[in-house]
């Protein structure tokens, strides 16, 4: 490699390590995604969300977690959100409606959410949710290929994905797209 000068030209040590650095940290980046996708310990069949405290239902009783029972041999709707979240906050109010309207269960999971953000939220904004668990290192979310909040499932009896929409819910998604899989399915 030569300089602007014609003169050979060396990376020198320093550039060295810090490729070699750069590459160390990109490697072990792309790792820790694979481990924590191979050693995820919860899968759809089997998991156990717990609830946040202080979070009371519409009769003011504590609204429980979420947990692979609740989802078993009934049709579900399960929402992965965040009060953090402005896509999540843009969709909140569609679905605190399609709730109160939709003719199966509709499941939270708050993820990497603190459960007093998600109490206040939800207290503030509505509850569409017949139970919230806290995915607080989101291995619920990445257990189900979700890339990210919000993201919502149809979830079969079995219990199966029967469709995933990634990125916020708006009125022609729900009109084109979840209410016919929720009719296919039931």
């Amino acid at each position: 490699m030569t300089d602007e000068n014609g003169r050979e030209a060396s990376v020198g040590r320093r550039g060295f390590l810090l490729a070699a650095g750069a590459g160390l940290a990109a490697v072990a980046a792309i790792r820790a995604d694979v481990a924590s996708r191979l050693f995820n310990p919860l899968s759809l069949d089997s998991f156990e969300l717990g609830p946040s405290p202080g979070l009371l239902d519409a009769a003011g009783r504590p609204l429980a977690g979420l947990s692979s029972t609740d989802l078993a041999g009934r049709r579900s709707v399960l929402n992965f959100w965040a009060s953090w979240c402005p896509s999540c906050r843009e969709e909140h109010q569609l679905l605190v409606e399609f709730a109160r309207l939709c003719p199966v269960p509709v499941y939270g999971a708050a993820v990497r959410d603190a459960p007093d953000h998600v109490r206040d939220y939800l207290a503030q904004h509505g509850n569409p949710y017949a139970a919230v668990g806290l995915d607080s290192r989101a291995l619920l979310q990445r257990a189900l290929g979700a890339r990210g909040v919000p993201t919502t499932f149809v979830i079969g009896p079995g219990p199966s994905i029967e469709l995933a929409l990634h990125g916020p819910l708006d009125p022609q998604i729900l009109a084109a797209r979840l209410l016919p899989a929720l009719s296919k399915a039931g």
